[in-house]
C-alpha cells in the first residue's frame, strides 16, 4: 500500500513537473518574440459605464437664441458632464405627461443639453446615475437620446426619449450652481451658434442643427496614424485559463493563431487582434443591458487595458435561444468621432461571457499640416448639389481615415447612408 501511495506521489510530481516545463517553454517562446513590448494602455481599477458612454456633444443655451457647442475636448465639456452626472445621482425619475412639453420651447430657457451618442435604455440609465425608478411607471423598453437641464424657476432635469417622450426629475431643486457654471463658460467667449430649424432650409432635417454664426472656424489637423502595438505575453495569456494547454498556429498571410481546442485568439500582422470562444449547451439566464455592458467593458479592460477617446458607438442585442448583446465602441481624434469602414472594438456577451473580442485601435501620431474647415453650410449646400439630396438626419464634423491620413470631414447623414464632404474643400469622397 505504501509502495502503490509513493508511486502515485512520484507520478504527480512527475505530471506537476511536466506542466511547469512546458509553461516556461512557452513563455520563453512568447519572450523571444514579444519580449521587447510594452502594454500602451495600462487597466484600470475599475472602469466607469458613466464615462463609456460620454455625450458627443453639449449645447449650453444662454437664452435668446444663443447657443454655444462643446465637444469632449473642449474647455468646460468635462465640467459640464460631471455636472449633469452630480444632478441625477440617487434622484427618482418619473415620466412628464404635459402636452405644453417640447424641446423648442426647452432649448429657449437657460440652460444646457447633452446628446448622447446612441440612443440608450431608460432602465441603463437610471442604473448607471444610481437612481430611483418605479417599474411599472417607465416601459423599461423605452430609449433616450439626449438629456436636458434648465432653469425654470429652479432646475428642472429631462431625459428626451426616442418617440418625443420625456422623463424627469420627481423633485426640482436650486439652479444656482447652473446659472453660475453657464457664467464662467460666457465669460471666456465660447464660439457662439444658433438653432436652425428645420423648416428654414430647403432640404427637410430630421432635427435642426446648430450652425456657428461666424464663418471663421477653428483650425484642425491632418494626422498621420499609428495602429496599437502587438499585444504583450501576458495580454495573450489572459485569454487562456491554462496557458500550457494551448497550441501556435502560423498562417500563410502572417497572421498567428493560439487555441486550446475551445477558445480561439487570432493576431493579425497589425497588431489588431480576435479572440472567439463558442458557447454551447441549454438556455441559461443573461444579462441585461447594464450588467452585460459592465462585463464587456471590464473585458477590454483586462485584455489589454482601457484605450483612451473610445466611447459606446452602437450596439445590437439579438434574442434567440439566448441574449446576446453586441457592442461597438468608437474612437474620439481631438474631440471628434473616428469613421471607417473597419470596426474598431467589439464585443459580444452571451450567458454573461464573452463570445467574440475584436480590437484594432487606431491612433493619432503627427500633425501633417492644419487646415481650416468649410462651414457647415458649405457643407451642406455641397451634399445638396453633388448628390440631389432631400432630406437629411444629422450633419456633424468628424475625421475619417482616408489615404492612410487622418483628415476633417463633414459627414451628412441620411436614411440610405453616410456622405463625406472633405472639410477643406467641400469635395465629396468616395468612400
Amino acid at each position: 500500500m505504501k509502495n502503490r501511495d509513493f508511486f502515485l506521489g512520484l507520478l504527480l510530481a512527475l505530471l506537476v513537473g511536466t506542466s511547469l516545463f512546458l509553461s516556461g517553454i512557452t513563455w520563453w517562446r512568447l519572450y523571444g518574440e514579444y519580449g521587447d513590448i510594452q502594454a500602451e494602455n495600462s487597466a484600470l481599477s475599475v472602469v466607469d459605464l458613466a464615462d463609456v458612454i460620454t455625450p458627443d456633444r453639449v449645447v449650453l443655451h444662454f437664452g435668446q437664441d444663443m447657443h454655444s457647442v462643446l465637444y469632449p475636448n473642449a474647455p468646460f465639456y468635462r465640467e459640464s458632464w460631471d455636472f449633469a452626472r452630480k444632478v441625477l445621482h440617487g434622484k427618482e425619475l418619473v415620466e412628464v405627461k404635459n402636452a405644453k412639453l417640447d424641446d423648442e420651447n426647452l432649448r429657449q430657457k437657460v440652460g444646457m443639453e447633452l446628446f448622447f451618442p446612441v440612443p440608450l435604455p431608460v432602465e441603463f440609465l437610471t442604473k448607471v446615475f444610481n437612481m430611483n425608478i418605479t417599474q411599472q411607471a417607465i416601459p423599461q423598453e423605452r430609449l433616450v437620446n439626449s438629456m436636458m437641464i434648465i432653469e425654470d424657476d429652479g432646475l428642472s432635469v429631462f431625459f428626451k426619449g426616442s418617440s418625443g417622450e420625456f422623463y424627469g426629475l420627481k423633485n426640482r431643486e436650486s439652479s444656482f450652481e447652473l446659472k453660475e457654471l453657464l457664467e464662467r463658460v460666457r465669460l471666456e467667449n465660447p464660439p457662439v451658434y444658433t438653432y436652425l430649424p428645420p423648416a428654414k432650409i430647403n432640404v427637410k432635417f430630421e432635427e435642426g442643427i446648430y450652425v456657428p454664426v461666424s464663418t471663421e472656424q477653428n483650425d484642425l489637423p491632418v494626422l498621420s496614424l499609428k495602429h496599437e502595438k502587438m499585444p504583450p505575453q501576458s495580454t495573450i495569456a489572459q485569454f487562456f485559463p491554462d496557458f500550457s494547454a494551448t497550441r501556435k498556429i502560423e498562417e500563410k498571410d502572417g497572421a498567428v493563431v493560439y487555441t486550446d481546442g475551445n477558445r480561439g485568439l487570432r493576431i493579425y500582422p497589425t497588431g489588431a487582434l480576435e479572440y472567439s470562444r463558442p458557447l454551447t449547451g441549454g438556455l441559461k439566464t443573461g444579462s441585461d443591458f447594464y450588467e452585460a455592458l459592465k462585463i464587456a467593458a471590464n473585458f477590454i479592460n483586462t485584455h489589454g487595458g482601457w484605450p483612451q477617446d473610445v466611447y459606446l458607438s452602437g450596439y445590437k442585442v439579438a434574442q434567440n435561444q439566448r441574449t446576446a448583446y453586441t457592442f461597438n465602441f468608437g474612437i474620439r481624434i481631438k474631440g471628434l468621432p473616428l469613421l471607417s469602414q473597419s470596426e474598431y472594438l467589439t464585443v459580444t456577451v452571451e450567458e454573461n461571457q464573452v463570445s467574440r473580442y475584436f480590437r484594432n485601435i487606431v491612433k493619432e501620431n503627427k500633425v501633417l499640416y492644419e487646415i481650416q474647415p468649410i462651414s457647415p453650410i458649405q457643407a451642406l449646400d455641397a451634399a445638396i448639389a453633388t448628390f440631389n439630396l432631400k432630406e437629411i438626419t444629422s450633419l456633424e464634423l468628424s475625421y475619417l481615415i482616408f489615404e492612410d491620413a487622418l483628415i476633417p470631414v463633414w459627414t451628412v447623414e441620411t436614411r440610405s447612408g453616410r456622405i463625406f464632404i472633405n472639410a477643406k474643400n467641400g469635395m465629396a469622397i468616395n468612400f
